[in-house]
């Protein structure tokens, strides 16, 4: 018998070989030297031979001690420790292997993150090219956060895939008694992502608030270290600027704190606080509006989509009783309509998968 077959070449059973492996265990066994099928089996002779040469690498069948070409039945049990065990063998050995390189290279981490701190603190900014590394590096420090986390998240509501990847590791960090509070745009209220993950993490403690207008995606962990997005040389966004220098990680915190102040509660759900969202939204732009700023530059720092945008437009003039956009902004700032609502300079850009 063939006990060198490599492992990928075993087969596996098809109707055939079942149809001769019944008629060996009824008969008792097989005379494959015969010429010519057995009559009650139903198949060719090509397809018995075919059968046999199937069961025989699969160990089902094997020669009689002392018959040369005439088979008998191997239980499947032992076919099963005969045929698969040196796999099963092999695969074992293979997963200790990779468990033992595995824990190499985790034995060096505390030596990375030392020399990583090291140069933090020599450099002050890193620099993380694309998504894959500011993920794997946002794990990382929020599974050190141990008091505090900000996230500055302007735009609107933040895609259900990133709110599932995220909703783990926050509950996570709140479990660990992390304070989170996260600011969003009014616009984020609108999106049924974004309001079911507020709640779960509202429920575990973590506080939310909306303004019309924020500044840059921000992400600070323990008022320590904090994550930008790349936008030098025309940058998208899409990596990040890792910032260690405390100056400016203090300076972030006094912007978070500025804007947290003057924003609304996410979850508010009186009358009273809808109504405070809706005139933070219509001040703020009014304010654009008066300003001259085009329809697409007024939606991207408020948060919405273009065609959003123009229906609020077209419903603040319809409001005012105003004829042209110059008219509204004229007739709003003589109403006292048009005064700042919250400092903020241009908002960002597409989600970058900052924390929650």
């Amino acid at each position: 018998m063939d006990t060198g077959t490599h492992f990928s070449e075993l087969p596996r059973l098809d109707a055939a070989a079942v149809a001769v492996f019944e008629h060996v265990l009824a008969r008792g066994s097989l005379r494959r030297d015969r010429p010519g099928p057995p009559p009650d089996v139903g198949l060719s002779a090509e397809e018995v031979e075919r059968a046999c040469r199937t069961l025989l690498l699969l160990r089902l069948l094997r020669e009689v001690p002392g018959r040369p070409g005439e088979l008998m039945a191997v239980s499947p049990d032992a076919a099963a420790a005969e045929a698969v065990g040196p796999l099963e063998a092999r695969l074992a050995r293979t997963s200790a292997h990779a468990q033992a390189v595995r824990d190499d290279l985790h034995s060096l981490m505390p030596r990375y993150r030392a020399a990583r701190e090291e140069q933090g603190r020599r450099e002050g900014i890193d620099s993380l090219p694309d998504l894959a590394a500011v993920s794997a590096l946002l794990a990382e420090e929020s599974a050190r956060c141990r008091e505090e986390v900000f996230t500055i998240q302007p735009g609107g509501g933040r895609p259900a895939h990133r709110l599932g990847d995220a909703i783990e590791r926050d509950l996570a960090m709140r479990g660990r008694g992390v304070q989170m509070r996260t600011l969003y745009q009014h616009s984020a209220r609108s999106n049924l992502a974004t309001q079911g993950y507020v709640e779960t993490l509202t429920a575990a403690g973590a506080e939310y608030r909306t303004a019309a207008e924020l500044p840059d995606r921000a992400v600070v962990f323990d008022r320590r270290v904090a994550f930008l997005p790349r936008r030098a040389d025309g940058g998208t966004g899409e990596g990040a600027v890792l910032v260690r220098d405390p100056d400016v990680v203090a300076y972030l915190c006094r912007v978070f704190e500025q804007h947290w102040s003057a924003a609304d509660p996410f979850l508010g759900s009186s009358g009273a606080a809808y109504k405070e969202v809706g005139d933070s939204l219509r001040r703020a732009l009014v304010r654009l509006l008066a300003e001259g700023a085009k329809d697409e530059v007024i939606a991207r720092r408020m948060g919405m989509s273009l065609r959003t945008c123009r229906r609020h437009i077209a419903e603040l003039l319809e409001e005012l009783g105003a004829e042209s956009r110059f008219q509204g902004g004229a007739l709003a700032e003589r109403a006292g309509l048009a005064a700042p609502d919250a400092p903020g300079p241009d908002a960002a850009g597409p989600d970058g998968g900052a924390c929650g």
